[in-house]
């Protein structure tokens, strides 16, 4: 893996304009965040034009895209060192999914997003209450059955664990949408997370969370998150 200067120095950018797409104070070009990820070795925006031509399923396309920067995110999360390397290189893919999804969802064939963002707004005040309550079964309702906590474990059984787990840290304050997009049976939301730790204090964060329509209803396949 490359630490953060040894990333820099082989995009081409300056330490600053690392620091400053991380932050959010600025909105990277395509061209920017297409070269850090070639850099990565991910080829996550490999000529999105002709990728769609040769699939008409928007959804396949963004499925095989997410598979591969939660791959890479699970590969980072295995390293046993450069901690701040692995914050700032999550915050990078955070915001190339995004990026992607505006990429494709923007021919105008993807759902409008006003409905799903109205399912995901319920689904996510469901989540506080029934997280801060202890109703760890009826928190899981809201994933699906083969979901994965991305670079901490997958499967109904392991989710269980982990939230009974976490109920005696904190309790979750509340849970902030910055945007959503939509594309056929998929939706990718990020926001902004706040708890308050049971022995005192507050910590905040941002989340991506990868919703699939199943069954008539919105379910959660993947969750990223990192603290601020």
């Amino acid at each position: 893996g490359f630490t953060q200067e040894e990333l820099v120095e082989k995009c081409n950018l300056s330490v600053r304009t690392l620091q400053r797409i991380e932050s959010g104070e600025v909105t990277p070009r395509s061209y920017t965040i297409r070269t850090i990820f070639t850099a990565l070795g991910y080829d996550v925006f490999d000529s999105p034009v002709s990728t769609y031509n040769r699939f008409s399923n928007a959804g396949f396309i963004i499925s095989s895209w997410l598979k591969q920067v939660y791959q890479y995110v699970f590969e980072l999360f295995n390293l046993k060192e450069n901690t701040m390397k692995k914050v700032s290189v999550l915050s990078i893919a955070i915001l190339a999914v995004g990026f992607i999804l505006f990429i494709v969802c923007s021919d105008g064939k993807a759902q409008s997003p006003v409905e799903v963002k109205k399912a995901i707004e319920e689904s996510n005040r469901n989540y506080i209450r029934w997280f801060n309550a202890g109703q760890i079964d009826s928190l899981l309702t809201l994933y699906r059955e083969d979901a994965c906590l991305v670079a901490k474990g997958c499967g109904e059984a392991y989710i269980r664990d982990y939230f009974r787990s976490q109920f005696n840290e904190y309790k979750f304050k509340q849970l902030d949408i910055i945007s959503i997009s939509v594309c056929d049976s998929i939706a990718v939301e990020k926001g902004s997370w706040f708890i308050s730790l049971n022995s005192g204090g507050v910590l905040d964060g941002e989340y991506l969370t990868e919703w699939r329509f199943s069954d008539k209803k919105w379910l959660i396949v993947n969750d990223i998150g990192n603290i601020n």
